[in-house]
């Protein structure tokens, strides 16, 4: 409890920290009081580096970056040096995310929906579009809507017929979880609620390349909020990548590029269970780039 004590504040000073340059002391400070205590433990059972490892935080952990944590010193190890992270909101979500899996793999229909938001004066995001133009280097296993063409209907129509889904636009989380958005044409409104009413039995993936998509909160009760992401499981999708604050427009073509790349890695078949390593190569891409520590910190996985 001493140790959990220093904590205090701490998701607070993280909503600061990613303007004053702090974030590194953050993750110090998470790695003294929690993961490294945990990594050693691991080390100890002899759990092999590159294994799978899942996060089920509580309370204020909810907001807070595990997976990023570390010493940050020249010559020592932080905890994605050991271990490839994901998250989940409880247990029996993760369970269910991991039952009655396919067992051979499939070329998956993704749907890339987009909103650039060219008639919005402000919050236009101009790298939506080179975003789903690598995306669509996939080939024809890709289905997109864009602009004029991404609206409620059209995208709850295709989801019918697509098992992944990746989202590029402006996200909104709301207190009661499915009433959270997602902002497509025109300022019109897909709803976490519209996408559980929709019944997706085939749906596998999905990646939320929106602001705050997996944020916990951080001054009101997080024990109580589902996030955008988490909420997606519960609206019957495996596996989701998301992002604990704002994005960086800039970084959606790099990372969708890195990540699918990984997913499907030179072949015709990917498998939804791969997403969690391919984003975590997609992470160390961006840190070999020198991409700034709170850029990359951002992406985070979340179920099976």
């Amino acid at each position: 409890m001493a140790q959990l004590s220093k904590l205090n504040g701490l998701p607070s000073q993280l909503e600061a920290a990613r303007n004053l340059g702090k974030l590194k002391n953050i993750l110090q400070k998470l790695w003294d009081c929690i993961v490294s205590p945990i990594t050693n433990k691991l080390i100890a059972l002899q759990v092999p580096e590159g294994t799978r490892v899942w996060w089920c935080p509580t309370s204020v952990l909810h907001a807070l970056p595990l997976h990023a944590a570390g010493p940050y010193k020249h010559g020592q190890k932080n905890f994605y040096d050991f271990y490839i992270s994901s998250y989940t909101s409880t247990l029996s979500a993760l369970i269910r995310a991991r039952s009655n899996v396919k067992g051979v793999p499939t070329m998956p229909k993704l749907l890339a929906v987009g909103q650039p938001g060219d008639h919005l004066e402000f919050g236009a995001l101009p790298g939506v579009r080179e975003e789903l133009h690598r995306i669509c280097s996939l080939g024809d296993t890709v289905d997109v809507l864009i602009g004029c063409q991404a609206t409620k209907q059209s995208v709850l129509s295709q989801l019918q017929d697509h098992n992944w889904v990746h989202f590029a636009c402006h996200a909104n989380q709301l207190d009661e979880p499915f009433q959270s958005y997602f902002e497509l044409y025109d300022g019109e409104c897909l709803r976490l609620i519209d996408l559980a009413q929709a019944h997706l039995p085939n749906a596998e993936f999905a990646f939320l390349s929106a602001c705050h998509s997996a944020a916990g909160d951080i001054h009101g009760t997080p024990d109580e909020v589902i996030n955008l992401a988490a909420a997606m499981q519960f609206c019957g999708f495996r596996s989701v990548v998301g992002t604990l604050w704002t994005m960086n427009d800039v970084d959606g073509p790099d990372i969708a590029e890195d990540f699918y790349g990984h997913v499907f890695h030179g072949t015709d078949k990917a498998d939804f269970r791969y997403s969690a390593r391919a984003l975590h190569l997609s992470t160390q891409a961006m840190r070999q780039k020198k991409v700034p520590l709170d850029r990359w910190v951002n992406f985070v996985h979340i179920g099976a």
